[in-house]
Formats: C-alpha cells, sequence, structure tokens
C-alpha cells in the first residue's frame, strides 16, 4: 500500500504541475506573448515523468494482478493507508479531467492561430476568393486556385 500511496503522489505532484503549465500557454496564446517556447519547454519533460510514473504504475498494479488502482485499493483492509489512498486517487481523477478540458481549449486556440496564419498567408499572397468559396480564385499570379484555404 506504500508503493500505492507512492505513485499517486507523484501522479498528483505532475498533474498540478501540467495543470499549471497548461494554463499558462492558454493565457500566453490569449495574450500572443513570446513566452510560450518557454513554457512548451517546461511541458515536455513534465509529461516525461508522468509517462513514467503511469509505466511503474501500471507494472506496480501488473505485479499486484489488478487492472487499476480502484480495484486495488477497494480491495484492501480499511484503514488510514486506504482512506490517503482514496483521496489521492480522486484527486487525480479530478486534476485529469481538468488537464483534458484544459487540453481541448488549447486545442482550439492552436487551431484558431493557425487559420489565422493561413488567412495572412492568403492575403500576403494576394489570394482572394469569391464571396462563396465555391468559384475559381482571383489571384493576381498565373496560378487559379487559393494557396490556402479558410474560414476565419
Amino acid at each position: 500500500m506504500e508503493e500505492t500511496i507512492i505513485l499517486l503522489r507523484e501522479q498528483t505532484i505532475f498533474c498540478s504541475r501540467l495543470l499549471k503549465l497548461f494554463a499558462d500557454l492558454t493565457e500566453s496564446l490569449k495574450k500572443n506573448s513570446l513566452n510560450m517556447i518557454e513554457i512548451t519547454k517546461q511541458i515536455e519533460p513534465a509529461i516525461a515523468e508522468l509517462s513514467k510514473n503511469s509505466l511503474r504504475s501500471q507494472e506496480y498494479l501488473k505485479k499486484l494482478k489488478f487492472q487499476n488502482f480502484n480495484e486495488f485499493i477497494n480491495s484492501q483492509p480499511d484503514g488510514v493507508k486506504k482512506d490517503v489512498a482514496t483521496r489521492l486517487l480522486k484527486h487525480n481523477s479530478d486534476l485529469q479531467s481538468k488537464l483534458q478540458s484544459q487540453m481541448k481549449i488549447l486545442k482550439r486556440l492552436t487551431d484558431k492561430g493557425k487559420e489565422f496564419v493561413n488567412f495572412n498567408l492568403n492575403v500576403l499572397s494576394r489570394t482572394s476568393a469569391t464571396p462563396t468559396y465555391g468559384a475559381a480564385a482571383e489571384t493576381g499570379t498565373q496560378s487559379k486556385r487559393r494557396i490556402f484555404d479558410t474560414n476565419v
């Protein structure tokens, strides 16, 4: 049970750190700040650490012949360690759901950023489309098609 608590505490620390970094990255993207690269460099090792923790947890559970921590914790006798492990497991579950929602927000922001870049490239290349996007593009070059198609 000690190993379970150690693994769950590590997982809590890594998830909390990632959640903070994702929030910082979201704000940086919203403000179009230059510290995005620095935040991304911090996210990569945090994800690697969480991945290592996940592999160790899977090996530990496999050795104990359980599918997940919930099954293992529920099979243990009542006590302080079981209560601690249960609270850590619940906290990790909450953190992971927050991470998923934060990742959805980041995905939307990066998609919008990509559309903005495509739009600006179309403007710089003097590519224009008719109002319906259905007809052939009108360009100042020999090309009859737009380089990028976007709905900004």
